[in-house]
């Protein structure tokens, strides 16, 4: 009950923005991978739980492929204690396309929106023409601090950038702590909007964040309304983070890729 009564106290603490889900991002982390079963998680009393703390809990990381769950008999989308929880937000910003300089051009280069979406190199790595493998910053959940490392594939198709994640790890979860089974998906897409002109064009996106999970037992402990309220709040917070960084990052990237294109062409006509 004492473990209960912190989680719930740290449930009000980060649903009254006590906690930030995405602090600066920890060095040294490490974990090994492993299968994480539906068993039995053994009682502890609060003597035991702090000598356990003490010495150190053993930490674990969960992965999958993003739909692979879906063919599990213990996929969390199909077990009765599962809980869902979503959060979506758009974007929609004026967007300056001048002549001879297209946007769409601009998306073709997967590899340089990637970039300006995310800028930190140290914490991505490309894994195909499409995917790249992106150390995400810690979220910051009740009593837990998760490390997700995510698949990020982006896609071009008639105009539109598609986003979605492909495969995901948590990382850092201790043992009572790890879900009986967890399925993520993100999906967004990012477009130039011209139906009012070329020079009314807007950049238009909409992104849109889940998770289904089977609560481990001392999760379960945390009335619904304040788990709710806290899961949706981090997913919040997560997808107004991506969003800013979408905004600035490829705005800014744009301009940059008007100006080198004018100065080529400059360089291009100088050379006549």
């Amino acid at each position: 009950m004492a473990a209960a009564a912190a989680a719930t106290a740290a449930a009000a603490s980060t649903a009254h923005g006590g906690h930030w889900p995405w602090t600066a991002a920890s060095r040294g982390v490490s974990a090994r991978r492993c299968s994480v079963g539906s068993g039995p998680v053994c009682a502890r009393g609060p003597i035991e739980w702090s000598a356990a703390r003490r010495r150190g809990p053993r930490r674990h990381a969960v992965a999958a492929k993003a739909g692979a769950a879906d063919a599990r008999p213990s996929s969390s989308s199909s077990s009765p204690d599962a809980v869902s929880y979503s959060s979506s937000i758009s974007t929609d910003i004026p967007l300056y396309e001048p002549p001879g300089v297209s946007f769409d051009e601009y998306l073709l280069d997967r590899a340089r929106v990637f970039r300006a979406m995310f800028p930190d190199e140290s914490r991505s790595q490309r894994l195909s023409d499409e995917e790249w493998r992106v150390q995400m910053l810690p979220l910051q959940f009740l009593l837990l601090t998760v490390h997700p490392v995510v698949v990020m594939q982006l896609r071009h198709r008639d105009g539109v950038l598609d986003l979605r994640i492909t495969e995901w790890e948590l990382r850092g979860l201790e043992r009572d702590y790890a879900p009986a089974s967890f399925d993520l998906g993100v999906r967004g897409s990012l477009y130039a909007d011209r139906s009012r002109g070329r020079r009314a064009c807007r950049l238009r996106g909409h992104l849109e964040i889940s998770i289904s999970c089977v609560l481990p037992p001392p999760m379960r402990l945390v009335p619904d309304a304040v788990m709710r309220g806290v899961a949706e709040s981090v997913l919040q917070r997560l997808a107004e983070k991506m969003k800013q960084d979408v905004d600035v990052g490829i705005v800014a990237d744009f301009q940059r890729f008007r100006r080198e294109k004018a100065a080529a062409e400059a360089a291009a006509m100088g050379k006549i």
